[in-house]
């Protein structure tokens, strides 16, 4: 009898300790982790080297997902596009924390999925272009603002102004 009222006793203390311990969920806070564009919203990027100057800003927007300047060098000017993807022409297939992946249109795009993360102030953006063709091209950090860089613009195809 002993032996079943102890064994009493220690079921009650162990009950009591368990309730003691339990999380009320008064002091839990929500955990919201960002994904790849809210994290990188308005970062802007440059990729480099002799043949080619091309800046882009990251944007928090499908509408204008990638804007970029390319620079004309025979023009002095940079060439804005406010966003490098056709409408319909992607598809956010993935949104991670450190990586995105989109999805190009089968008949649109001339890319089936592009790929970008970033490590650090790298942006790798991976591209595979067909099932046995890939590229992978690496953007720094800007130091410049995007907007005070000299734009040009078409007037029409024979013509190029300046855009101040």
């Amino acid at each position: 009898m002993k032996s079943l009222s102890n064994c009493k006793h220690f079921i009650l203390i162990l009950f009591a300790i368990i309730i003691s311990c339990t999380d009320t969920g008064d002091d839990v806070q929500d955990i919201y982790v960002e994904d790849f564009l809210k994290k990188n919203d308005g970062t802007e990027w440059l990729l480099s080297n002799d043949n080619l100057k091309v800046y882009i800003r990251l944007n928090d927007n499908v509408e204008q997902l990638i804007e970029q300047w390319r620079y004309q060098e025979e023009l002095d000017c940079y060439e804005y596009n406010p966003n490098i993807f056709s409408p319909g022409n992607l598809k956010i297939v993935e949104n991670l924390t450190h990586e995105m992946t989109i999805e190009g249109d089968p008949v649109l795009s001339d890319y089936e999925h592009m790929t970008l993360s970033r490590q650090g102030n790298t942006l790798k953006v991976h591209i595979t272009i067909t099932e046995w063709q890939e590229e992978t091209v690496y953007f720094i950090i800007s130091t410049l603002q995007l907007e005070d860089l000299e734009k040009c613009i078409v007037e029409n195809e024979n013509k190029i102004d300046w855009l101040d």
